[in-house]
C-alpha cells in the first residue's frame, strides 16, 4: 500500500503556520508523508524545514486595500500562483489538501479544486479570512476554531486551534503578583510604551519582540522586570503568569483558554476585518479577560485594574477560561483527514 500525502497550505504569519504544523506532527505520527506549500518570503521558510519538511513555494501578494494597478499586478500573480500551485499539486499527487487561511491557501485550494484533490480548511480566528470565506464553499470539511465563525449550512465543525502550549497546573509559592507582557512574536510598540509605566509592586516578564528590547530595557520604570525579546517556553510562561496583558491573535487566545490563563487584551486596531477584536470578545464575554481598546489603553488605566484584582476574580476568570478551551484540537483535524483519504 503507497504511502498517504497531504499537502498543507500555510504561509506568512505565525498564526497560519504553527497551527499547520501541530497538525503536521500528528499526521507524521500516523505515517503520511507532508507536502507544504508556501511562499517565497513567510515566516514558514524558517520554522518549517527545521521540522525536515520541505517546502514549495508560489509567489503570492494580497489584492485588498490596494491603489488599481497594484490590484491589477497583484491579480496577475495570483493568477502565476495559481498555475504553479496546480503544477506543484499535479506533481506530487497529493491525497488531500488542508488550507489554514491566507492567500496561499485560497490560490492553491483553489487549485486543489480543479485537481479534484479533497479539501479540509480551519479557520483559527473568530471573524473567517477572505481565501477561507471562499475556499469554505468548495471544502469537503469546514473546521473552526470557535463557535459562530462559519455558516451552519456549511456544518462546520469547532475543534479549537491547533497549539503547541501545555496545560500545565499553576503553582503558587509566594504572595507575589506575575505579570506576563506579550505583543506577538515582533512585538507591540504600543502595548510597550505603556507598561513601561506600570508600578514597582509587581513581577514583569515582559517579551518586546526583538526589535523593541533595549529600548524598552531602558525605559522600563520597574527596574526588576525581566526584559526578552522572545520566549520558548510558553507553557512556563503561562504557568507563572497571574494575569497576560496581550494582543489578541487568534493562537494567544486559544492559548490561554488552553492554560487557564486570566488576560487583559488589547486588540490590534487595524487587523483585516477587526478579527482580534471579535477574538479577545470571546474571552471578555465570557468572563475570562478584560478588553481594552488601544485608543483607552493606559498606564493608570491597568495600573488601577491590576490593583483592584483579588485572587477570587483571578481564580474565577482562570475557570472560565478553561471552559471555553479545545485541547485536542489537532487530533480532531488530523483524524479527520486520515478518515479522509483512507475512504
Amino acid at each position: 500500500m503507497s504511502t498517504k500525502k497531504v499537502a498543507i497550505l500555510a504561509a506568512g504569519t505565525g498564526g497560519h503556520i504553527f497551527p499547520a504544523l501541530a497538525v503536521a506532527k500528528e499526521l507524521q505520527k500516523n505515517g503520511v508523508d507532508i507536502l507544504w506549500i508556501g511562499t517565497k518570503s513567510g515566516m514558514e521558510n524558517k520554522i518549517v524545514p527545521e521540522h525536515n519538511i520541505k517546502i514549495n513555494q508560489i509567489d503570492a501578494i494580497g489584492v485588498r486595500g490596494k491603489n488599481p494597478i497594484k490590484v491589477f499586478l497583484s491579480i496577475f500573480k495570483l493568477f502565476q500562483a495559481f498555475l504553479k500551485s496546480y503544477q506543484i499539486l499535479k506533481n506530487n499527487k497529493p491525497d488531500a489538501v488542508l488550507g489554514m487561511g491566507g492567500y496561499v491557501s485560497g490560490i492553491a485550494g483553489l487549485a486543489a479544486f480543479f485537481r479534484g484533490i479533497p479539501i479540509i480548511i480551519q479557520e483559527q480566528n473568530a471573524i473567517p479570512g477572505t481565501a477561507n470565506k471562499l475556499i469554505s464553499k468548495i471544502s469537503n470539511k469546514v473546521f473552526q476554531a470557535f463557535h459562530g465563525t462559519f455558516p451552519i449550512k456549511l456544518k462546520p465543525i469547532t475543534s479549537g486551534n491547533p497549539v503547541f502550549v501545555k496545560s500545565l497546573k499553576k503553582t503558587k509559592n509566594n504572595s507575589d503578583f506575575n505579570l506576563l507582557i506579550l505583543g506577538g512574536s515582533l512585538g507591540a510598540k504600543p502595548i510597550n510604551d505603556v507598561v513601561i509605566h506600570l508600578e514597582n509592586n509587581i513581577n514583569i516578564l515582559h517579551q518586546t519582540g526583538d526589535m523593541h528590547i533595549n529600548s524598552v530595557k531602558k525605559s522600563h520604570l520597574n527596574k526588576s522586570a525581566k526584559v526578552v525579546g522572545f520566549i520558548d517556553d510558553m507553557s512556563k510562561a503561562y504557568q507563572w503568569a497571574d494575569i497576560v496583558i496581550s494582543r489578541a491573535g487568534a493562537m494567544t487566545v486559544s492559548e490561554l483558554m488552553l492554560t487557564g490563563t486570566p488576560a487583559i487584551l488589547i486588540p490590534l486596531p487595524h487587523a483585516i476585518d477587526n478579527h482580534q477584536f471579535y477574538n479577545a470578545k470571546i474571552l471578555s464575554d465570557n468572563g475570562a479577560a478584560i478588553l481594552i481598546e488601544q485608543k483607552d489603553l493606559s498606564a493608570k488605566k491597568l495600573n488601577d485594574l491590576i490593583s483592584n484584582l483579588t485572587q477570587e476574580k483571578l481564580d474565577s476568570m482562570s475557570q472560565n477560561a478553561k471552559k471555553l478551551a479545545s485541547p485536542n484540537a489537532s487530533k480532531i483535524i488530523s483524524e479527520c483527514l486520515l478518515e479522509l483519504i483512507n475512504s
